[in-house]
């Protein structure tokens, strides 16, 4: 039998006295196996001390005191995005070698804000006459019409195109060529990887075709990160270039076509096993040398023996008589973090498997290959509380299914980390909690997560149902043009008479209008994207975000909303909480008494509990105070109007499936850029800090811009 750690102490005690000890009941060990508690504090202590004397291994809090000892200039914190000061220390003696150079403002831009970077000088770009001492061929005053790809780079991070000067100052973003200007390009979306995906088939009458989205929406393809090559474009986590994938099966064509298959390498730039996407058919992988760059716009067809890849709208068509019985991609798609369902890290919220917890793993290909035949697989082991994990990226077609939870079991159904699964619902997931006579003790729990849900979700019962790291398509599906072809339905419904022990949760999320009785005990949103969708043609949203019916007429529960985003209208019961969300349009609570909302965006004509540091009613009053006014009531209409139309929320896109969705746009005002509790911004985007991380940077080049330059912060994304 081996000793237990805390005998270390007890072993070093002579053998008469263990003797004694345990014939006393060993009321000695017990006294030193709690010194021995002790002991290993004061090691662990020391041994940290020693490890916090070095930047690469030292705790987080410690970082800014080594940073004090190289007179590193303090950043503001920020917490929560998994960035670190700790680069941006440890590489300061470096940075300071060679100060001022371009290579070094953009390693600084990259280690201060944690996106991807590239630092262009644009004087280089500077149509001038040139000095026959110091030639630059590429930089022709008259650019080169027939150089299509230079042009289709113009005004980008990737430009060649010479200027002519630009003299207003690139750190207000509006001028760029000129002599002390420098710009650093940022890139703040993601490229997130999917691997074995089902792609969904074009609807009649191009069956030949599929879109690379298993939703059938228009996603252009991303470019992986990391990528091997000298192409800067290839490291830059933005969608694919058309012209780019073009010139790049081109290259390849030109060096492997003459070659024998085995001398041929499995990757292009863009395309391969290894890069940014690849295409499967009838099990064996398409080879660069049969996929061409093709605009399926209109869905033509590819030429014999080629498959055809339009990287802009995600969709790949093959040629006549040439179709797969089955076919798979991997590819990588934008979006700015780690909210809704998605192919990232999620082992840290993975629910925990122990004796009492049943752990049921599915995956296509497999005994339990259907999400109906994991169920089936619970209810035949007497539904205990178990663990359904989906360990891959393919796409589940659900019939109508129902799941019906016994007296306070619970039940998750959840990817496997680094997995993104696609259930395709033909109905509503119905959801069923133990109901009268069940009291409030016997309330059973289902959590869902990390899901691409395409349908919709109806939950009745003593119920606690809990959403992370999900997606609920807002409108149900998307349809060819990227919308939603039923904007009127609900992605979660609350039903039948029993609901006063129903709560629901949702957590890093993307949803479509929920619709929650008031009976219901609670809703709490956090990090999370609720979107009433706009149908085809109309104006705004067809039905209300957050409700208790369709209409909007009946309130929805008590709820709780921080850091979210809603699209569309809210009326509930209750609103106990809202915090640094951002509604676009109105919100109604009942009960106004109760609660508050504070550092939100409240739209006007909206009934809430008191507000504290919200917006335009904020700025209305600094206004007020700037003109000399008691209170904004004072304000002229035209002043207030002209406040109102400011301070609306700007978003660089508000149709779910694209990129930038939900994303603030450039042109948003201040203060709701910057308008959270601590500097950042409003919305489901809170958390990634890009208000703080944008300061950070220009109070870092302060420090490592030589003389006379002036730096402009550009973004790509």
């Amino acid at each position: 039998m081996s000793e237990s750690a805390s005998d270390r102490l007890y072993n070093l005690l002579p053998s008469i006295y263990r003797l004694r000890d345990v014939e006393q009941g060993e009321p000695l060990r017990a006294l030193l196996s709690v010194i021995e508690r002790e002991l290993r504090l004061i090691e662990a202590d020391i041994g940290g001390l020693y490890e916090n004397m070095f930047v690469e291994t030292c705790d987080e809090w410690a970082v800014p005191y080594i940073g004090d000892l190289l007179g590193v200039r303090g950043l503001y914190p920020v917490s929560g995005t998994g960035f670190s000061q700790r680069a941006y220390v440890a590489n300061t003696l470096s940075y300071r070698r060679s100060k001022g150079t371009v290579a070094v403002l953009e390693r600084l831009a990259r280690d201060v804000t944690g996106w991807p970077a590239h630092a262009v000088e644009f004087f280089q770009l500077l149509a001038t006459t040139q000095y026959l001492n110091h030639i630059r061929p590429g930089n022709h005053r008259t650019p080169d019409l027939r150089d299509t790809n230079s042009l289709n780079l113009l005004d980008g991070p990737f430009d060649r195109v010479a200027h002519t000067a630009d003299v207003r100052h690139i750190a207000s973003r509006r001028g760029r060529h000129n002599i002390p200007n420098v710009g650093l390009f940022l890139w703040r979306l993601q490229s997130y990887p999917l691997r074995g995906v089902t792609p969904r088939r074009a609807a009649a009458p191009h069956e030949y075709g599929y879109h690379f989205s298993p939703l059938g929406n228009p996603a252009p393809l991303f470019t992986a990160i990391g990528e091997a090559g000298s192409d800067r474009e290839l490291l830059a986590p933005a969608a694919i270039r058309p012209l780019a994938f073009y010139l790049d099966l081109k290259r390849y064509r030109e060096l492997y076509e003459s070659a024998g298959p085995l001398d041929r390498p499995a990757n292009s730039g863009y395309y391969g096993p290894e890069r940014s996407f690849r295409i499967v058919k009838d099990g064996a992988a398409v080879p660069p040398l049969d996929v061409m760059c093709k605009n399926l716009g209109a869905w033509e067809r590819p030429p014999a023996g080629k498959v055809a890849v339009d990287v802009e709208l995600g969709r790949l068509a093959f040629a006549a008589g040439e179709e797969p019985e089955a076919v798979s991609v991997d590819y990588n798609y934008g979006f700015s973090a780690d909210i809704g369902g998605g192919p990232y890290d999620r082992r840290r919220v993975l629910a925990e498997v122990g004796p009492e917890t049943a752990l049921i793993s599915a995956r296509q290909g497999t005994a339990l290959g259907t999400i109906e035949d994991a169920l089936q697989e619970w209810e035949d082991r007497g539904k205990p509380d178990a663990v359904i994990r989906i360990e891959d990226d393919g796409s589940y077609s659900v019939p109508p299914v129902s799941v019906e939870l016994p007296n306070k079991g619970r039940l998750v159904i959840e990817a496997a980390s680094g997995r993104r699964p696609h259930l395709r619902l033909a109905d509503r997931l119905k959801i069923t909690g133990p109901e009268t006579p069940a009291t409030v003790a016997d309330t059973a729990s289902l959590a869902l997560g990390g899901l691409l849900i395409e349908g919709a979700i109806e939950a009745r019962g003593k119920l606690e149902l809990s959403i992370a790291d999900c997606t609920l398509v807002p409108g149900i599906s998307l349809d060819e043009d990227g919308l939603a072809p039923h904007p009127y339905e609900p992605s979660l419904a609350v039903a039948g008479d029993d609901l006063s022990e129903l709560t629901v949760t949702i957590d890093r999320s993307i949803s479509g209008p929920l619709r929650l009785p008031a009976a219901c005990e609670g809703l709490i949103i956090r990090d999370s994207i609720i979107d009433a969708p706009v149908g085809k043609g109309a104006p705004g949203p067809a039905r209300p975000a957050i409700a208790g019916d369709d209409a909007g007429v009946e309130p929805g529960p008590p709820a709780t909303i921080e850091r979210s985003t809603v699209f569309g209208k809210v009326h509930v019961k209750e609103l106990r909480l809202a915090s640094e969300v951002i509604f676009t349009l109105t919100v109604l609570a009942e009960r106004k008494q109760a609660g508050c909302v504070r550092f939100s965006h409240v739209p006007e004509g909206s009934k809430t509990p008191r507000r504290y540091y919200c917006q335009p009613e904020l700025a209305l009053g600094r206004r007020a105070k700037e003109l000399g006014l008691e209170s904004a009531g004072d304000l002229p209409p035209e002043e207030i109007a002209r406040a109102r139309t400011r301070l609306r929320p700007r978003f660089t896109s508000t149709a779910y499936g694209r990129p930038a969705f939900s994303q603030l746009s450039d042109s948003c005002a201040e203060e709701i850029r910057a308008g959270a509790e601590d500097g950042s911004e409003m919305g489901v985007f809170c958390h990634l800090k890009q208000p703080q991380r944008e300061a950070n940077l220009r109070a870092a080049l302060n420090e490592y811009l030589r003389f006379g330059l002036e730096a402009g912060i550009l973004f790509a994304t």
